[in-house]
Protein backbone atom coordinates (compact mmCIF):
# COMPACT_ATOMS: atom_id res chain seq x y z
CA UNK A 1 0.00 0.00 0.00
CA UNK A 2 1.10 3.18 -1.11
CA UNK A 3 1.68 6.21 2.40
CA UNK A 4 -1.33 7.57 0.63
CA UNK A 5 -1.77 10.07 3.48
CA UNK A 6 1.74 10.98 4.27
CA UNK A 7 2.20 14.24 6.34
CA UNK A 8 -1.58 13.75 7.88
CA UNK A 9 -1.60 13.13 11.61
CA UNK A 10 -4.20 10.95 13.66
CA UNK A 11 -5.00 11.15 17.36
CA UNK A 12 -6.20 7.82 18.47
CA UNK A 13 -8.45 8.35 22.00
CA UNK A 14 -9.23 5.18 23.86
CA UNK A 15 -8.38 4.10 27.13
CA UNK A 16 -7.82 0.46 25.99
CA UNK A 17 -4.01 0.38 24.76
CA UNK A 18 -5.14 -2.67 22.32
CA UNK A 19 -7.65 -0.96 20.59
CA UNK A 20 -5.30 1.88 20.46
CA UNK A 21 -2.30 -0.32 19.02
CA UNK A 22 -4.69 -1.85 16.77
CA UNK A 23 -5.72 1.21 14.73
CA UNK A 24 -1.74 2.37 14.84
CA UNK A 25 -1.55 -0.65 12.68
CA UNK A 26 -4.09 -0.20 10.30
CA UNK A 27 -3.43 3.62 9.99
CA UNK A 28 0.40 3.72 9.60
CA UNK A 29 0.94 2.18 6.83
CA UNK A 30 -1.38 4.42 4.89
CA UNK A 31 1.12 6.97 5.77
CA UNK A 32 -0.32 8.53 8.72
CA UNK A 33 1.54 9.55 11.90
CA UNK A 34 -0.40 8.38 15.04
CA UNK A 35 -0.23 10.13 18.44
CA UNK A 36 -2.22 8.24 21.46
CA UNK A 37 -4.14 9.44 24.74
CA UNK A 38 -5.84 7.14 26.94
CA UNK A 39 -8.65 9.58 27.76
CA UNK A 40 -10.13 12.93 26.74
CA UNK A 41 -8.19 15.00 29.12
CA UNK A 42 -5.10 13.59 27.84
CA UNK A 43 -6.03 14.42 24.70
CA UNK A 44 -6.61 18.04 24.77
CA UNK A 45 -3.47 18.15 26.23
CA UNK A 46 -2.29 16.16 23.45
CA UNK A 47 -4.26 18.08 20.63
CA UNK A 48 -2.96 21.57 21.98
CA UNK A 49 0.81 20.40 21.35
CA UNK A 50 0.69 18.94 18.21
CA UNK A 51 -0.89 19.85 14.97
CA UNK A 52 -3.97 16.92 14.46
CA UNK A 53 -5.61 16.21 10.92
CA UNK A 54 -7.90 13.48 12.79
CA UNK A 55 -9.57 12.59 15.85
CA UNK A 56 -10.20 9.25 16.47
CA UNK A 57 -12.18 8.80 20.08
CA UNK A 58 -14.00 6.02 22.17
CA UNK A 59 -17.32 7.03 23.79
CA UNK A 60 -16.86 5.54 27.34
CA UNK A 61 -13.51 6.41 29.26
CA UNK A 62 -12.59 7.26 32.49
CA UNK A 63 -11.78 11.32 33.56
CA UNK A 64 -13.27 12.66 30.25
CA UNK A 65 -15.92 11.23 28.27
CA UNK A 66 -15.65 10.95 24.02
CA UNK A 67 -18.70 13.23 24.39
CA UNK A 68 -17.00 16.03 26.72
CA UNK A 69 -13.95 15.62 24.22
CA UNK A 70 -15.80 16.85 21.25
CA UNK A 71 -17.39 19.24 22.69
CA UNK A 72 -14.53 20.93 24.25
CA UNK A 73 -12.86 20.57 20.88
CA UNK A 74 -15.54 22.09 19.02
CA UNK A 75 -15.74 25.03 22.04
CA UNK A 76 -12.32 25.68 21.01
CA UNK A 77 -11.61 27.80 18.29
CA UNK A 78 -8.05 26.64 17.30
CA UNK A 79 -9.29 23.06 17.30
CA UNK A 80 -12.60 23.36 16.17
CA UNK A 81 -12.36 22.29 12.52
CA UNK A 82 -10.57 18.87 13.09
CA UNK A 83 -13.02 16.04 12.22
CA UNK A 84 -13.84 13.58 14.57
CA UNK A 85 -13.96 9.49 14.15
CA UNK A 86 -16.50 8.25 17.23
CA UNK A 87 -15.34 4.42 17.39
CA UNK A 88 -17.40 2.76 19.96
CA UNK A 89 -18.81 -0.33 21.37
CA UNK A 90 -22.22 1.51 22.34
CA UNK A 91 -25.05 1.17 18.99
CA UNK A 92 -27.99 1.97 20.57
CA UNK A 93 -29.18 4.99 18.64
CA UNK A 94 -29.71 7.24 21.21
CA UNK A 95 -25.37 7.21 21.57
CA UNK A 96 -25.09 7.80 17.66
CA UNK A 97 -27.10 10.72 18.07
CA UNK A 98 -25.35 12.34 21.36
CA UNK A 99 -22.16 11.85 19.00
CA UNK A 100 -23.53 13.33 16.27
CA UNK A 101 -25.47 16.10 18.79
CA UNK A 102 -21.56 16.56 20.66
CA UNK A 103 -20.36 17.45 16.64
CA UNK A 104 -18.79 14.16 15.75
CA UNK A 105 -18.22 13.77 11.71
CA UNK A 106 -19.06 9.47 11.85
CA UNK A 107 -19.96 7.00 13.92
CA UNK A 108 -18.39 3.72 13.79
CA UNK A 109 -19.32 0.75 16.22
CA UNK A 110 -15.79 -1.55 17.01
CA UNK A 111 -15.02 -4.18 16.37
CA UNK A 112 -15.42 -3.26 12.58
CA UNK A 113 -12.54 -4.70 10.01
CA UNK A 114 -9.02 -2.26 9.10
CA UNK A 115 -10.74 -1.76 5.49
CA UNK A 116 -13.59 0.23 7.02
CA UNK A 117 -11.73 2.19 9.44
CA UNK A 118 -8.71 3.17 7.43
CA UNK A 119 -11.30 4.41 4.49
CA UNK A 120 -13.44 6.34 7.20
CA UNK A 121 -10.57 8.12 8.46
CA UNK A 122 -8.56 8.67 5.14
CA UNK A 123 -12.57 10.03 3.91
CA UNK A 124 -12.10 12.69 6.79
CA UNK A 125 -9.22 13.77 5.68
CA UNK A 126 -10.23 13.98 2.21
CA UNK A 127 -7.65 11.44 0.94
CA UNK A 128 -9.01 8.92 -1.83
CA UNK A 129 -8.26 5.25 -1.61
CA UNK A 130 -8.73 2.56 -4.37
CA UNK A 131 -12.26 1.23 -3.21
CA UNK A 132 -11.92 -2.62 -1.96
CA UNK A 133 -12.12 -5.34 -4.83
CA UNK A 134 -15.36 -7.73 -4.13
CA UNK A 135 -14.30 -11.37 -3.73
CA UNK A 136 -14.95 -13.55 -7.02
CA UNK A 137 -17.49 -15.91 -6.36
CA UNK A 138 -15.50 -18.38 -8.42
CA UNK A 139 -18.45 -17.98 -11.62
Amino acid sequence: MTAMAAGHTALIVDDAGAVRSSVRWILEPAGLQVLEAGDGQAALDVLRANKVDVLIADLNMPRMDGLELIRALRADPKLRAIPVLMMTTEMRPADVMKAYDAGADMYLVKPSSPAVIRYKVLSLLGVREDPVEPEKDGA
